[in-house]
This record gives structure tokens, sequence and C-alpha cells, in this order.
């Protein structure tokens, strides 16, 4: 690796906040009731494609992994909680 040479400066990644928090709303959004969990995923969503637009412009803010965990389980929470809350509204 390019850090363990001597004399060359090692360069820390940083992960995106929003990739962090979108993460984390994600799987807030696992614990909570449909219509919460729903806002909230939305939100996950949102912030996983902020911190992935922000890992293409710079590839130093970390690893892309963290951005597309929080989109794929902010997806799953939204269409899985989309689903219940139409057939709940449709079905009455």
């Amino acid at each position: 690796m390019s850090s363990d040479r001597p004399g060359s400066p090692a360069k820390r990644r940083r992960t995106s906040l929003y990739a962090i928090v979108g993460a984390l709303l994600g799987v807030l959004a696992l614990a909570l009731p449909a219509v919460p969990a729903f806002a909230t995923a939305a939100g996950a969503i949102i912030l996983g494609i902020l911190g992935r637009r922000q890992f293409k412009r710079d590839p130093s803010t970390g690893p892309s992994w963290v951005s597309l965990a929080a989109i794929i389980v902010g997806g799953f929470v939204f269409l899985s909680q989309g689903v219940i809350l139409a057939f709940a509204y449709f079905s009455a």
C-alpha cells in the first residue's frame, strides 16, 4: 500500500456524514410503525443518494458501501411499508 512507504503522507478516508445518517435512518425505519417508517425510509434513501453523489465527486469521503446500504435498506423499508399502507387504505 502506498501509505506504508516512508515519506508518503497517509490519507485518511472519511465516510460521508450523509451516508452514515442515511444508514442509521434506514435501520431505525425497520423498528418504526408503518407511517413513520415510510417517512424515515424516504429520508434514508435521500441521504444515501446524497452520500453517493458526494463519494463520486470526492472519493476520499470513504467507502461507497455505506451509502449503498442506506439506499438498499431504505428502499426495502419504503417499498414494504408502501405496500402495507396501500393494502390497508384500499381494503377499508
